[in-house]
């Protein structure tokens, strides 16, 4: 699991690279309000869909259980069929009439369907633990999106929003069919038939729908930020958080938190289920010292180099991210430390409490937002300060109840 763990780092590392460097060329030809809309977009779309990244990690455990894929897959098909025409139906004419996203509506439909085949795929590598093809779909992500962008503005010479759009479809439907192809050296693929709906899938629908309120209630605190940003802030200040901090910040997720999930969490579900306590402690050992190594070195730069890489990296109206940056960067050791706690919480089975932390957060960030915002400073600062915030005390609640779950587990 272990070197699994490191691989992952690595090629995440490099996914970093490659996507920093799409967002660097892009603020450099793109205009900022036509930028900030696209990841705007792209987030929307992204917040909607949710639902189907959200059954990954009831998907690993109930695999890990019961080995029906068959069951597992279809009930998954079904609940993917229905998201894509919600947010076709719903999220697109928002999106055109009320944003103003100015491209044709056929570009908007082709995004969707493409970001949700790509979360399908990627869903089932998990499911499976197809590792190799985990990291090679972490390259390759990003490796497209900046081919295809390329391509569609130097060499075809196409302007505006439109190339931006045309890499994000282009980049899904590639890594679909590459996981698609690789997936079957190892697993035949599961034929389309209606779901049966037994107590196992019953209860595999109720850990998936709690996982996928967890999940999308982390992710939602990152996106409450650009909420909040757009209805209190300027577009200058929405478009730092958008095209600087946040890829920074959601470059360090990836980097160093995701893969917690990706490795750590079925390798915890398969301890716990053998009881093997002494493994379950040196794991979480492990995690400990990494997460003081990595925060602590991204506290570091971010406090002495964040200004001048920023200044050199994009143009000059984007300097003010910085900041951010540095009070992110004071608390990411929680974040780091948390997901271990989230994902032995969840291991457990105990996906209820996991949801029950991610919905606290988000009222912790309101919360705090609000009253920096009406009764102290009304800085863009203190929607960062909600924020970090909602990540130590969603630490300090998990600490509490990894702790109660763990004597638990080791009483019976």
């Amino acid at each position: 699991m272990k070197k699994a763990f490191y691989s992952g780092i690595f090629v995440t590392l490099v996914s970093i690279v490659l996507n920093f460097a799409f967002k660097i060329i892009a603020s450099h030809v793109i205009e900022k309000s036509a930028l900030t809309l696209y990841f705007t977009t792209i987030d929307i779309f992204t917040l909607t869909l949710l639902v189907l990244v959200g059954f990954r990690s009831s998907m690993v455990v109930s695999f890990a259980q019961i080995k029906n894929a068959q069951m597992i897959i279809n009930v998954f098909r079904t609940v993917m069929f229905v998201v894509v025409l919600a947010v076709w139906a719903l999220v697109i004419p928002f999106l055109k009439h009320k944003l103003g996203v100015n491209i044709h509506y056929w570009y908007l439909v082709a995004t969707v369907i493409g970001l949700s085949v790509s979360v399908y795929f990627s869903n089932i590598i998990a499911m499976y633990r197809l590792y190799n093809i985990i990291n090679a779909v972490t390259v390759l992500e990003p490796l497209l999106l900046l081919f295809w962008f390329l391509l569609a503005y130097f060499i075809f010479n196409i302007g505006g929003i439109q190339p931006l759009f045309i890499a994000t479809v282009m980049s899904s439907f590639g890594v679909s069919i590459f996981v698609y192809r690789m997936k079957k050296k190892y697993h035949s693929t599961v034929s389309l038939k209606k779901p049966v709906i037994d107590e196992k899938a019953l209860k595999f629908i109720k850990n998936s729908v709690i996982s996928t309120i967890e999940f999308g209630s982390g992710i939602v605190l990152l996106y409450m930020v650009v909420l909040l940003m757009m209805k209190y802030f300027t577009i200058d200040e929405l478009g730092d958080f958008q095209v600087v901090t946040k890829p920074i910040f959601s470059y360090m997720v990836m980097l160093f938190v995701f893969p917690i999930f990706r490795f750590v969490l079925p390798e915890l579900s398969k301890l716990i289920h053998e009881k093997n306590f002494s493994e379950i402690d040196a794991l979480k050992r492990w995690i400990y010292r990494y997460a003081f190594i990595v925060s602590g070195v991204f506290l570091l730069v971010s406090l002495l180099f964040s200004t001048q890489i920023i200044a050199f990296l994009f143009p000059p109206e984007y300097i003010n991210a910085s900041l951010m940056i540095k009070h992110l960067a004071f608390f990411f050791i929680f974040l780091i430390i948390n997901a271990y706690q989230v994902a032995f919480i969840k291991a457990s089975g105990a996906f209820m409490s996991a949801l029950f932390i991610r919905l606290l957060g988000i009222v912790v960030l309101l919360f705090v937002f609000y009253i920096i915002y009406y009764f102290y400073s009304q800085s863009v600062i203190s929607v960062i300060i909600a924020l970090v915030s909602s990540y130590l005390v969603m630490f300090i609640v998990s600490l509490v109840m990894e702790r109660k779950i763990s004597k638990s587990l080791k009483n019976s």
